[in-house]
């Protein structure tokens, strides 16, 4: 059980201390916040070789908060943790590092707009081999220096901040560049050690509302033509149909760029490849394996490789071995900018296109995301979809190419806009997206579909004897 007895300051548990940063990948393994909305004590935890948990429990007891003061405390986001309703918050990861959070301010949450004007947090940095690293944020940062001093305001999506005179929309990073004046009054500086920690820490929140953000931004760095000219507006599942075509060619660009290389030196490389037997069977094999990756991607993009020949059934020579051999190694380097991104397109095509009905989802570097009506193949524009189409997509997607490696994804009730049989395969499908991308994950829910037979790693969350239904 959890208490609140000041748990950001306590020395980490044991049984955490089990290798050094630089040893293992910093995976979360547990998670405990006391007091979300005034009242409630959570606290999750991975099992060994487990690499996603659920939450569930009736409405009111702070769910949704309990993710995002999980999302605010592992990228140190002091703003917004001192306007959320909670006490405490510790996070506790497989290479014992443990980060804690705590309130000075001890009054109750009952107002809907709690004041965090003055309200301090304390944090504190465990890490194997270091003294405790404290900090004390004060809420004197360059966000509440923009709040006070200029027309912007955070829109609480993306990290994204909006001009209350034209609506522009910007990043805070590229306000950092428009007003260094206030760098220079903050008085709060983040500790180096909490600054590494947040490189390191990656966190990746989705939330109910993945479809109500329509502004589109100009790319980070990029301002728009005038002061006075209103943002144009981009739908959720344009701009992810826009990056993959950018995913595409850049695969496309770096592959070029290794051909041209290798074909420059391949005479010199033949000449000098060394004489040692080959293993006929592996070059065939091998030959086969990327005769159907080409075919594959031919699908998706058109490559400049040579076309695919049939080797001949005989017994091959010293010399044809040798060559096959070096052939097949630069092809190999050649396709390799397509490798973990075709698996993931092909991953995203046949999630989507198993609960898509008369349509078909299919990736093409020309356009990106296309929908096609199978009955006549014509296309169908891809905000004319439902709301539930669009939902499954933007999400997939979204966990597919938007999270990093080694990332912690919280997701907040996915059943929105899902009909019950798609609700009943989320789970099983995030599974196999985890596996590919490499990440672990938190799901919070009503619904007993999205559950189904995965009782075992679900934590219910409030009083036990309201029912949840």
């Amino acid at each position: 059980m959890v208490t609140r007895q000041t748990l950001a300051r306590a020395p980490p548990p044991p049984g955490w201390h089990s290798c050094r940063m630089s040893e293992q990948p910093m995976t979360l393994v547990r998670a405990e916040v006391t007091e979300v909305l005034g009242e409630y004590d959570h606290a999750i935890e991975f099992a060994d070789k487990d690499n996603f948990v659920i939450i569930y429990g009736p409405n009111g007891v702070g769910k949704t908060r309990f993710l995002e003061v999980i999302h605010a405390l592992s990228r140190l986001e002091g703003r917004k943790l001192a306007r959320m309703p909670f006490a405490t918050a510790t996070l506790i990861y497989s290479n014992g590092t443990v980060l804690g959070v705590e309130s000075s301010d001890k009054k109750s949450f009952s107002s809907v707009q709690p004041s965090w004007r003055n309200r301090q947090l304390h944090f504190v940095l465990h890490q194997l081999g270091h003294a405790a690293q404290n900090w004390n944020y004060q809420g004197e940062d360059f966000e509440d220096w923009l709040v006070d001093n200029s027309p912007w305001s955070p829109i609480d999506h993306e990290d994204l901040w909006e001009d209350s005179r034209d609506g522009e929309l910007a990043h805070l990073v590229d306000l950092e560049r428009r007003y260094p004046e206030g760098g220079r009054v903050v008085k709060a500086k983040m500790p180096p050690s909490f600054a590494e920690f947040r490189e390191q820490s990656a966190s990746y929140l989705i939330e109910t509302q993945r479809l109500r953000i329509e502004k589109s931004r100009a790319p980070r760095g990029i301002q728009w033509r005038t002061s006075t000219q209103a943002p144009t507006r981009s739908s959720k599942i344009a701009q992810h149909a826009s990056k993959m075509r950018s995913l595409v060619n850049d695969a496309q660009t770096e592959h070029s760029t290794i051909t041209q290389q290798l074909d420059r030196t391949f005479p010199n490389r033949v000449l000098s490849e060394s004489t040692a037997d080959r293993d006929a069977s592996g070059i065939r094999r091998r030959y086969e394996e990327q005769n159907e990756f080409r075919s594959r991607l031919g699908r998706v993009v058109s490559v400049a490789l040579a076309d695919a020949l049939s080797l001949p059934d005989r017994l091959l020579a010293d010399w044809e071995l040798r060559l096959l051999n070096l052939y097949l190694d630069d092809a190999d380097e050649k396709l390799a900018p397509f490798g973990t991104l075709l698996m993931k397109i092909e991953l995203l095509e046949e999630i989507v296109n198993s609960r898509l009905l008369n349509k078909r989802l299919q990736v093409t570097a020309k356009d990106g995301l296309t929908v096609l009506h199978e009955p006549d193949g014509r296309i169908i524009d891809l905000e004319s979809l439902s709301s539930g189409e669009q939902h499954e997509i933007i999400l997939m997607f979204d966990l597919l190419f938007n999270v990093p490696a080694g990332a912690l994804v919280l997701i907040d009730e996915p059943e929105i806009s899902l009909h019950v049989v798609w609700q009943l395969a989320f789970i099983p499908d995030v599974q196999r997206i985890a596996a590919l991308a490499g990440f672990r994950f938190v799901v919070a829910t009503h619904s007993p579909q999205i559950i189904n037979d995965q009782w075992s790693r679900a934590v219910r969350l409030g009083p036990p004897e309201v029912a949840f239904s």
